[in-house]
């Protein structure tokens, strides 16, 4: 589940020495290593200068201010090492713009999970409430409406000084808004081995799945594979079937059979009867679809990318 970590009082730290702390002692494959780090976070979070510093600095150096943030939302990058990040997010309380801004902005209630594991200490205000439950991500395929079963961990908040820990794909939470402008700060382990994992949003009411973001990494492969479908020939099939079958995404082996069949046409048969055969839905479904279709037509659906 979600911990609540205990952590002993300390003196607060620079961002420049907390960063050099983490990239020495921290094993972040490690998750006793990286939970053995939250007095260090904490002590980060002691420093009322952190934030003051970082914001006079980008108003000296508008160009700098921000470059390769690729968080959504009011989150400051602060920092980077070989395999994390340290950010700060900005908790806007109400009022202060539309509800339907507010929620887009900052994800409040919206039950969410993270591709990556993190630490999060309450660093300014009063802090966000949050409500987190926990899945299995191997009993989940990934598609919009599936049924998911959800175990309710807590209702909980974020003050200053309060340090918890997220476990990637596997934590789901919400965040409600705060009473007053609160900022937390997080360590983001980068995950690794699998640049194709999807963070997926939860309809917690209903213990369904809504709907999933692709990754970067995914995103881009299926463009990719949308381009060669248009632009390429004869020479470009052979590759993109081979990603029909070979590609850890099944959204990007769903791409790659729709554009396979862009350029086959009604030779692409046998690649679509062993994508029947593939194990997800998002694959076999497109493709048992073509091939049950009478007349039997090798033409894309409207539903494939």
């Amino acid at each position: 589940m979600a911990y609540t970590l205990p952590t002993s009082a300390a003196s607060g730290i620079g961002l420049a020495d907390y960063i050099e702390h983490v990239s020495a002692t921290v094993d972040t494959a490690d998750t006793d290593s990286v939970l053995a780090s939250a007095d260090a976070l904490s002590a980060l979070s002691s420093d009322a200068d952190l934030l003051v510093d970082h914001l006079n600095g980008a108003l000296a150096d508008l160009a700098c201010w921000q470059n390769g943030n690729p968080y959504m939302g009011p989150s400051l990058l602060l920092g980077r090492g070989k395999d994390f990040t340290v950010r700060a997010n900005i908790w806007m309380p109400p009022a202060r713009m539309s509800l339907q801004e507010e929620q887009t902005l900052h994800s409040y209630e919206l039950p969410h999970d993270h591709t990556f594991s993190f630490l999060t200490v309450g660093h300014f205000g009063p802090g966000y409430e949050t409500t987190i439950w926990e899945y299995d991500p191997g009993k989940v395929t990934g598609q919009p409406g599936e049924h998911v079963e959800l175990r309710l961990l807590e209702h909980t908040d974020l003050p200053s000084g309060k340090v918890m820990y997220y476990r990637a794909g596997r934590d789901i939470h919400t965040q409600h808004q705060p009473p007053a402008l609160s900022v937390s700060l997080n360590l983001l382990i980068h995950r690794q081995g699998d640049p194709h994992a999807q963070q997926r949003f939860f309809d917690t009411d209903n213990g369904r799945l809504t709907h999933s973001a692709p990754s970067p990494a995914t995103r881009s492969h299926q463009v990719l594979c949308a381009l060669a479908g248009h632009l390429g020939d004869q020479r470009t099939a052979p590759l993109l079937e081979h990603l029909t079958s070979a590609h850890p995404s099944p959204a990007v082996r769903a791409t790659a059979l729709a554009n396979t069949v862009r350029i086959l046409g009604q030779a692409a048969e046998p690649v679509l009867l062993h994508a029947a055969d593939d194990p997800h839905p998002t694959v076999h479904g497109p493709a048992r679809g073509i091939l049950d279709s009478s007349p039997r037509q090798a033409a894309v659906p409207p539903s494939m990318p």
